[in-house]
């Protein structure tokens, strides 16, 4: 995650093969899954799950990699596609602040998702649930004032309220 990064796209996505190709027996070997996640900044240089998916495919890895679906890095990346059937997780967090320009979203905007998300979260998860997605959902909010909220639990209760009601309105 380098904005000097002087490799090209080609010379990328050989590292992510060569990393994988190195990865996949050691996975193998303990009968764990390897859970690889797109970061959707524009300096990253893994930002699109049609990249690791197709870098997953090209080592032979489907038994033993599968996707993290961030519904901030998601939006970030501006891709459409999902993944549902290589999804092994979907990491959630609101963004708030509507008038940030789109690249200067970082991880301290992520806040649990609440009526005023910019991101799509009900949405996103929507569609992953109506493909076939029946793993886990778990929360990723860094913003500071998530942290320093005086009941958490609360928060997280209201959060998934509000998704919950949001994903079924949508049904």
């Amino acid at each position: 995650n380098d904005r000097a990064d002087p490799r090209n796209g080609a010379q990328r996505a050989s590292g992510l093969r060569t990393a994988l190709t190195a990865l996949a027996p050691i996975l193998r070997e303990h009968g764990i899954l390897g859970f690889v996640e797109p970061l959707g900044f524009e300096e990253c240089s893994l930002r699109l799950k049609r990249q690791a998916v197709d870098a997953i495919r090209a080592v032979g890895g489907l038994d033993v990699y599968r996707l993290v679906h961030d519904t901030f890095h998601h939006h970030l990346a501006g891709e459409v596609e999902l993944f549902p059937e290589l999804t092994g997780l979907v990491h959630i967090s609101g963004v708030e602040d509507a008038q940030a320009p789109l690249n200067s979203i970082r991880d301290g905007h992520r806040v649990l998702v609440g009526e005023a998300d910019i991101l799509g979260n009900a949405s996103q998860i929507e569609r992953l649930l109506d493909s076939g997605y029946e793993g886990h959902l778990s929360f990723e909010p860094f913003a500071e004032s998530v942290h320093a909220l005086a009941d958490i639990p609360q928060a997280i209760a209201a959060s998934m309220t509000h998704l919950s009601r949001a994903v079924s309105q949508r049904h």
